[in-house]
């Protein structure tokens, strides 16, 4: 790995640590046991998709701020925004917990805020606090709730 792109990575984990290691200790020590999110297969594999949607778009944004690249970065966090959201089934969408939808909302919210960050010409340091904080939301949700089969 060159020497530039393992300072990025990392000053990314610092920022990331920062952010999220307070809230997940404070989620796991919270409660021993995971929310169930029961779903059926395909309810729950739409879920896995947008998880996978949102590490996409982190390794993009990661990619596109060691090259120095703004707006692939607006374009990778825009990926992970609210427009995620016109695909999800209202079948899913009845059966989640209040809170994780709230939860799924502010990170949606907050990819968008990202994206419009890095198009306004933010700080690299300020970008990376902000994906840090997306993360700190990826982050206590794993850690609040799981997914089991219906």
């Amino acid at each position: 790995m060159p020497t530039g792109r393992c300072a990025v990575i990392m000053l990314a984990t610092s920022f990331v640590l920062g952010a999220c290691g307070n809230q997940l200790n404070s989620s796991l020590r919270g409660s021993e046991e995971r929310v169930a999110i029961r779903l059926s297969v395909k309810e729950s594999e739409h879920l896995r998709q947008g998880m996978q949607r949102y590490l996409a778009s982190v390794q993009g944004i990661v990619e596109a701020l060691h090259h120095n690249k703004r707006v692939a970065v607006s374009e990778s966090a825009k990926n992970g925004g609210v427009g995620m959201l016109s695909g999800v089934p209202a079948s899913v969408a009845v059966r989640l917990p209040p809170e994780f939808l709230m939860l799924s909302m502010d990170t949606h919210q907050k990819f968008d805020a990202l994206s419009r960050s890095a198009a306004a010409g933010e700080s690299k340091s300020q970008m990376l606090k902000q994906l840090g904080d997306i993360l700190a939301n990826c982050t206590a949700c794993h850690a609040k709730y799981k997914l089991t089969p219906n």
